[in-house]
Parts: structure tokens; sequence; C-alpha cells
């Protein structure tokens, strides 16, 4: 189930995340902070949520990986069943030649024994007869020599076709003996054509499953997707209500100074046509004094000249009395400067001008794509341990400071006129709305996992409401 689809979630986020920033309370902290224990609410749930749903799930390459292991071993699998059916083709073939021979060798048989049946007859029917009695009884003696080779041509034959009969049975026999074994091969073949079909439809399930399992997760990260670019896009709306607020404050704050200024201006108008009328006065009195004390003056320096030309002569005279002494010239000592510590040299990550908010290296840079996908990454997050003090880059007004659907808790920091620093992902606040910061003041702490996956700070910068390289901005 998608996280923005909880019946729970979705009505706290429209009371909360989706409230206008014009109703409400009076000013924008209050509006704020009327809603932070909802958001803070959610963002439980929404940790819970996204917990369960990437428990237990293979990643999209593992499933590609398994499926295409399938697949080579269902094109294996099919490759050997293919064998196996040719070769029973091939012993199907072998049979029917066989059983075609053993039908010919048993038509042979058939007529080489109906031979053989006429012969037995006919010698059935001469009986007894031996050559010696046909010799004896015969009337022409000279056709002898022809019956001889007659009968002996005769048993010659007989004897023949009787070898040639026991050996059309066993020619038989041994053909019979084939085909028995090749049909105890077929019927091998036959078992393995079915394990091997048994085999196959196994792995075309498992690939279904896996098939299944890599559309549910492509979905679940379709899901996931969709709910990043809404929490954008709620990042988005937010920055752009409060830079509308902020601008309208200044308009207000401008409007008040120009008033002011107006009526300071009339009032140094005033005060410096009173201290002209007083200034005449003074100029008047101060004449006057400068007059008497000018005249004082000259007094005293006539009495100072008078004596220190006696003072003078005085110390003329003592010269003049005494001898000369020698003169030691005195000079200072001389003091060597100091060596100028030499500063530790620090790796740069930006060209900027302001400071990094926390030291560490960092894991994600802007416009990186994220690792499910999706939409890149808006700023950077700088790898830290959880606790770290999260420091203001520069000077500025807090805008926002507390719950954020998938960035944890924040802080939005008002550094210039369009230009605004988030701090994310944090452990805890320790600014409040509205409130100045100095560069270097502490706003928050690194805060643990989140969607950064390990603990550190989402960092990012946005120029007119759109996001900039925060690298552009700051140094290390």
């Amino acid at each position: 189930m998608s996280l923005l689809s909880h019946p729970r979630i979705g009505a706290l986020l429209a009371l909360t995340i989706l409230l206008p920033v014009g109703g409400g309370a009076a000013t924008l902290q209050e509006k704020i902070q009327n809603s932070r224990q909802k958001l803070e609410h959610i963002h439980e749930n929404l940790g819970q949520m996204q917990a369960h749903l990437a428990a237990g799930q293979k990643t999209q390459t593992q499933l590609r990986e398994e499926i295409i292991a399938i697949n080579q071993r269902v094109v294996s699998t099919q490759k050997k069943l293919a064998g196996i059916q040719q070769q029973q083709h091939q012993a199907q073939a072998q049979i029917a030649d066989l059983r075609a021979k053993i039908s010919a060798l048993q038509a042979e048989l058939a007529q080489q024994k109906g031979i053989l049946a006429q012969q037995l007859r006919a010698a059935y029917t001469l009986g007894g007869v031996t050559p010696l009695a046909v010799w004896l009884q015969t009337e022409r003696p000279g056709e002898l020599g022809r019956m001889s080779v007659f009968y002996e041509s005769l048993a010659k034959a007989r004897s023949t076709l009787i070898i040639k009969t026991q050996d059309t049975a066993q020619q038989i026999l041994k053909t019979k003996h084939e085909v028995q074994t090749h049909e105890t091969h077929l019927a091998q073949l036959a078992r393995q054509v079915g394990a091997q079909e048994q085999t196959l439809q196994q792995q075309r399930q498992h690939q279904a499953a896996l098939e299944n399992q890599l559309a549910n997760r492509i979905a679940a990260d379709k899901t996931k997707i969709s709910e990043l670019q809404a929490n954008a896009n709620i990042l988005d709306g937010l920055v752009g209500r409060l830079l509308v607020q902020f601008r309208h404050q200044e308009e207000v704050a401008r409007a008040k100074a120009a008033a002011a200024a107006a009526a300071e201006a009339q009032r140094k108008v005033e005060a410096e046509a009173a201290a002209r009328r007083a200034g005449a006065i003074a100029a008047r009195r101060q004449a006057v004094e400068q007059r008497r004390l000018a005249q004082k003056k000259q007094a005293e320096q006539r009495v100072r000249r008078e004596r220190e030309t006696a003072r003078a002569q005085q110390v003329q005279r003592a010269a003049n009395a005494q001898k000369q002494l020698p003169t030691t010239v005195v000079r200072p000592p001389v003091i060597a400067a100091a060596p100028t510590p030499a500063l530790p040299a620090t790796p740069i990550v930006g060209h900027g001008n302001y400071p990094a908010p926390v030291s560490g290296p960092i894991s994600a840079r802007f416009g990186a794509p994220r690792v499910t996908g999706g939409l890149d990454w808006q700023g950077i997050t700088f790898q830290a341990a959880v606790g770290t003090p999260v420091r203001a880059i520069a000077p500025g007004m807090v805008l926002y400071a507390g719950p954020l659907r998938g960035y944890g808790q924040i802080v939005i920091v008002q550094i210039a006129h369009s230009l605004l620093a988030i701090y994310g992902h944090l452990g805890a606040t320790l600014v409040h709305v509205g409130e100045q910061v100095s560069a270097g003041r502490q706003v928050g702490s690194v805060g643990s996992g989140g969607e950064l996956g390990n603990d550190g700070l989402y960092f990012e910068m946005r120029n007119a409401g759109h996001p900039v390289n925060p690298l552009d901005y700051i140094h290390n």
C-alpha cells in the first residue's frame, strides 16, 4: 500500500503540510508551531512504513540476475530435452526397421518351411527306397548314375535349406532381442523426457515467480519515487510560501523604516535649526571668551619667556664650570619576531565564501541520481556521526524549524534577499522561527538514517526558490 494512501497520514497531511500560509495563526511561527506535533507523528508513521516496505525485499539487480540464470538453465534443459527426444525418434526408427526386418525374416522362414515341407512330403512318398534298391529295380541301368546324382543333389538342397531355416530363426530371435533392448532404452528415454519436462516446468514456475516479484518491486519503487516527488513538491511549496511571507514582512519592515526615517529626518531638521540658534549664541560667547583667553595667554607667554631666558643663562654658567663627560649610546634590545604558525591545510570541497555546516566527506552530490531512481539530489549529503553539531554557514533569520515529510527535522535560514540555506535530516533543532542567527551558531545536530541510508546531514541551498549547487557557496 502506498504511504500517501494511508488514511491517517493523508488526513494529517491535509491538516498540516498543505495548510495555507495566509490562514490560521497570526504569525508564521505560530502557524508552524501549531502543526509541529502532527508532523512529528506523521514522520513516525512514515519511518515505520518505509522500514516495513524495505524489509525482506531483494534488489532489482539481484532479481534480474536470478531470472537470467534461470533462463540459461531453461535453455540448457530445453537443449537436453531436444537431444533426448531426438534419441527417442532414432530409437523408434530403429525399432520400426528391426520390426520390418523381423517381418521379412518371418516371411522368408515361412517360405523356407514350405519348401522343406514339400521336400519332406516327396521323401515320404518315396518311402524306404534306398539307392541300392533303385539300382536293382531299374529296368535301364544307364539311368542309374543320373538318379544317384539327383538324389544326392536333393539331399544337399534339403540339408542347405534346413541350415538356412535355422539361421533365419536365429536372426529372428536376435532381432527380437535387439527390439527389446531398444524398447528398454526407449522407456528410459521416456522417463528422462518426463523428468526434464518436470524440471523445465519447475524452472519456468520459479522464473514466473521471480518475474512477478520483480514486477512488484518495480511497482514499489515507482510508488516510492512518486512519494519522493510528493515530498519534494511539499518542500517546494513550503519554501515558496515562506519566501512570499518573508518578502511581505520585508515590505512591511521597509515601509515602517521609511516612516521612521522620515520622522527622524524631520526631527533632525528641527534639531539642526535649534542647534543653529544655540550655535549663534554660543559663538558670540565664545568670541568674547576667546578674546579674554588670548589676552591671558599673551601675558602668560611673556612671563614664560622671561623665566626660560633666566633658566638658560643659569644652565650655561653651570656647563662652563664643569668638565666634558664621555657619553654612552644606549640602544634598545632587539626582540626577534615570533614566527607565524602555519595554518593546517584543509581539503577544499567547494569554491564559495561560506564555511561548511559540518566537517565530513560528501556522499551524495548535487544533481547525482538517487539509488532508488527517480529524482536527482537537489542538495549534498555530508557523512557525520549522530549528534554532530550543525552550524549556520552565514547570519540570517530562521524561516522554518521543525519536521517536514521526507526530510526529518529541518531548519531553513534566509541568509540573503533571495538565498536560503536548508539543513535537513537533523536529530534536533536548537533555533525557532523569527530568530536571528549568527555565522557559526549551532542550529541543530545530525540525525540518523532516514532516506540518506547512513548517518549524516542533508544540506540544500535555494536561490529565488530554485535549488542551486551548495558547493558554489561553501568551502571546507
